[in-house]
């Protein structure tokens, strides 16, 4: 009775190294793979900051081509006021100066811009071009009305 409860005590023992060791083994793996995982997302992030820098770039340099065109046009714009009748002065000036100053606004808005995550920049870019375009557009309109 004795030798039967030594092997029962021998086998419960082997069993437990055996459950022990692969606890540790998938232990060991599970953290592997969690590190590895970390790493992935480390260079996700790391290659999405890399696009976001680029599209970023791109469109910064794209709207700053539109507010200068903008400015441009209200340069022009201006130098045909100060020539024009006391009639055509009243009727523009007051709307290039309020284009203008939507200008400078648009101006200050992309100098500011802090991205804030892809949602809210795909927001800002459709909001920031919608806003350049009126403002490209009404100047175009009040040269047309003006030829």
């Amino acid at each position: 009775m004795k030798n039967m409860y030594f092997i029962l005590l021998v086998i419960v023992l082997i069993l437990g190294i055996l459950f022990a060791g692969a606890c540790n083994e998938n232990k060991e793996d599970l953290i592997k793979a969690a590190q590895e995982g970390i790493q992935q997302a480390s260079q996700d992030l790391k290659d999405a900051h890399a696009e976001y820098d680029k599209d970023w770039q791109k469109f910064k340099n794209d709207a700053e081509l539109k507010i200068l065109d903008n400015e441009r046009k209200i340069a022009e714009f201006k130098v045909e006021i100060k020539t024009a009748g006391k009639k055509f002065k009243v009727k523009y000036e007051k709307q290039v100066a309020i284009l203008e100053q939507k200008n400078i606004d648009l101006k200050k808005k992309i100098s500011e811009y802090k991205y804030e995550g892809k949602n809210k920049w795909e927001e800002f870019k459709k909001e920031f071009n919608d806003d350049v375009d009126i403002v490209a557009k009404a100047l175009n309109e009040i040269f047309e009305t003006n030829d």
